[in-house]
């Protein structure tokens, strides 16, 4: 699927913004601030059904306007999608083919996205929770199963560090808590299954990537870890997991009760990211070196979700470049011709002049946008 047309009404600092794009690939350049990233904000909000940049609505909608509207019409080889999301005071519109549906979420998955952002440099050197986020939001377009264990794990894990806070304090008993053990380790055991399988199928990629665009210097490895180390016991049965996670959880009981929270499970699992065989990329690598890995994990994902889905995601890379050297840049660019429709937002479109990429360029200035093909033939 590729984004064939999009349209943005009051949406950041746009008025009324139009186009037809191309399959390959999309150049949009300009100066800082006036608009660039607004741009691929709208495809990830009707992609993902929530923007990159925001949980706030109200900021995605123009100063002194009421609301914002948004559409896509994506096109596959037998299919075409048209997605519609839009804001008006109180009132939420999401449509899928003219239909209209009653959550945002509900669009997530239908058209694959992977989007790459200066934010990521976070992935590495920010807490786990970004890397956690990184697996749940590209897992979740591969596997529809995963979506509902994750959901349900942490209704459950909500449930049961509510009820051990009571325990602390002594108002309940632990005999209370055996029907959110049961759901924690039933559905906790499965997004552990999924996340261990995605490690496991990315992790040759990731260590390909990094080794590409750092000019064949530099090597990765990565891992993922946590408290239950089931990641060494990893097979293909869900009960295996199951069995461990049980066991890990009876090990912390009393812990949990002095606390008053889970300590066992995905919520506090991580990924290590090892630099060259010996040094923890968060903490011992440059920028440049993490910036690069946080790209090599995105890319991971784009082949990955290409593998199981056999659909090849649209990627965003926004404002990418910028740390990147000369050389990095020209491997980077070369990984990404006719690879798949992709979105590159940049400052300095000098940078990318390559006469084979064959793209549609777009400039941005003040909150409009005009087409300026011919900069690369």
């Amino acid at each position: 699927m590729y984004l064939d047309k999009l349209k943005a009404i009051n949406f950041r600092n746009y008025n009324h913004l139009e186009l037809k794009l191309s399959p390959d690939l999309n150049i949009i350049y300009g100066d800082n601030a006036q608009g660039k990233t607004n741009l691929i904000e709208v495809v990830s909000l009707l992609t993902m059904g929530r923007s990159f940049r925001t949980k706030r609505d109200e900021e995605m909608i123009k100063k002194g306007e009421t609301g914002f509207y948004t559409k896509g019409i994506f096109k596959g080889q037998t299919e075409e999608v048209s997605i519609e999301i839009g804001k008006n005071r109180q009132e939420n519109l999401v449509k899928l083919n003219g239909n209209q549906i009653k959550r945002r979420k509900d669009v997530f998955g239908k058209i694959k996205i992977v989007i790459f952002s200066p934010e990521d440099l976070q992935l590495i050197k920010g807490g786990p929770g970004y890397r956690r986020e990184y697996l749940d939001i590209y897992i979740g377009q591969v596997f529809p199963g995963y979506r509902g264990a994750f959901q349900k794990y942490y209704k459950a894990l909500y449930q049961r560090n509510a009820l051990l806070k009571k325990i602390k304090k002594r108002e309940k008993t632990d005999s209370s808590l055996e029907v959110w053990n049961e759901e924690l380790i039933e559905e906790g055991s499965k997004v552990l299954y999924y996340r261990i399988k995605a490690i496991n199928e990315i992790r040759a990629w990731i260590r390909e990537y990094h080794y590409k665009i750092s000019g064949e210097k530099e090597e990765i490895e990565c891992f993922y870890e946590g408290p239950c180390h089931i990641e060494q016991k990893f097979g293909k049965k869900v009960e295996e997991i199951k069995s461990e996670l049980e066991m890990q959880l009876r090990k912390k009981r009393q812990d949990e009760y002095r606390r008053g929270i889970t300590l066992v499970g995905p919520h506090r699992d991580d990924i290590s990211i090892i630099l060259n065989k010996e040094l923890d990329i968060r903490f011992f690598g440059s920028q440049g070196q993490q910036r690069t890995a946080a790209l090599s994990l995105k890319m991971a994902m784009l082949d990955f979700i290409k593998q199981v889905t056999d659909e090849t995601p649209i990627l965003l890379l926004d404002d990418v470049f910028s740390e990147f050297d000369n050389e990095r840049k020209k491997e980077l660019l070369e990984m990404l011709i006719k690879r798949t429709q992709t979105f590159i937002t940049t400052a300095n479109i000098k940078a990318l002049n390559n006469k084979n990429l064959g793209t549609m360029t777009f400039k941005v200035e003040g909150g409009k946008i005009n087409k300026t093909d011919g900069l690369f033939t």
